[in-house]
């Protein structure tokens, strides 16, 4: 009698238990699914804001606007929102691939101004010393986007500096510089050279930009199944976006080259088609056939606008030859 109450409560015990199991990892994968949708919703912001940093653009400044441009949103992506590019899967930021695109792509077009900034805007001759601040920026701006502080590629003991800690590295670089142009203790030459070199980096970056995306387009699995056209599509927003604000900045260092060269109109179409590019924003990015009857091409015409962008800025530099 005894046995058969044991095994009962054996078997009773044991229901209860398997109960409270299946509560236990119901309630987990209900606690998993808001931590991860709620976090989603909280951190995502691409923000494409077209007048951010517009009360920054001085004129009659010292200091460079394009610099102040790039300082300013430098510290939006890293500081002010949530640097989630090299995010590591238990963090919410860690699904959202529009969002670390869309950063990549900034901090690219960043790291590309910086570069031509320390090799050519910042000296007045190919001679002349390279500054020290700017040789800084360059090389904190061209550090691995998705680094965080443990990366086995690098080290499987020891942690490393995450993306952020670069980033906010070269943006007080950034930040000295500027100010000791205000000073009088740094060189930024508006010379419409320099205008014309500028623009050249960035020509070639559209060109390599619109390549990939002629490449996706031939080499994708199909319209909304190509579920990697959205990672391209937001990788050339973002460098896009950056070029936009930066673009900003150099018409008001270089207005004396812009108005003697008369460029203003053709600088004005360019950030037509600029704009263009940035007012898409479609719910889903498709990549389907350029004539498919549901459904629009998004890279096509994001591709579209890049190429018209890059002859009016060819446009532009051919002028600046003359």
């Amino acid at each position: 009698m005894r046995n058969k109450i044991k095994t009962a409560l054996k078997g009773i015990w044991g229901k209860i238990t398997l109960k409270i199991f299946q509560r236990i990892v119901i309630a987990f994968g209900i606690f998993v699914f808001f931590y991860y949708l709620i976090g989603m919703v909280i951190v995502e912001n691409i923000n494409d804001d077209k007048d951010f940093a517009s009360d920054k653009l001085q004129y009659a400044s010292t200091q460079s606007n394009a610099v102040s441009m790039s300082i300013a949103m430098i510290d939006r992506e890293v500081n002010v929102h949530s640097w989630i590019s090299n995010d590591p899967w238990f963090k919410p930021g860690a699904l959202l691939d529009n969002m670390a695109n869309y950063q990549k792509g900034m901090i690219s077009a960043n790291a590309i101004f910086a570069i031509e900034l320390k090799d050519q805007l910042s000296r007045m001759r190919g001679s002349s010393q390279v500054d020290s601040n700017l040789q800084e920026v360059a090389s904190g701006m061209n550090y691995a986007p998705d680094r965080w502080y443990w990366d086995p590629s690098v080290s499987i003991f020891l942690f490393v500096a995450p993306a952020e800690k670069q980033y906010n590295s070269a943006l007080n670089n950034l930040m000295d510089y500027n100010e000791r142009l205000k000073n009088g203790d740094a060189v930024y030459e508006r010379r419409s050279d320099n205008l014309l070199s500028t623009l050249d980096k960035i020509s070639l970056d559209f060109g390599s930009s619109s390549d990939s995306i002629a490449r996706k387009i031939d080499n994708g699995i199909g319209c909304v199944l190509d579920t990697k056209a959205d990672d391209l599509f937001y990788n050339v927003k973002g460098r896009t976006y950056a070029y936009w604000l930066i673009l900003k900045g150099l018409k008001a260092d270089f207005n004396k080259v812009i108005i003697d060269k008369d460029i203003g109109n053709s600088w004005t179409q360019l950030e037509q088609s600029l704009g263009a590019l940035l007012d898409l924003d479609p719910i889903i990015v498709s990549n389907c056939d350029a004539d498919a009857f549901l459904f629009q091409n998004h890279i096509s015409a994001q591709g579209f606008y890049l190429l018209r962008a890059r002859t009016q800025l060819k446009e532009i530099i051919n002028i600046l030859l003359k």
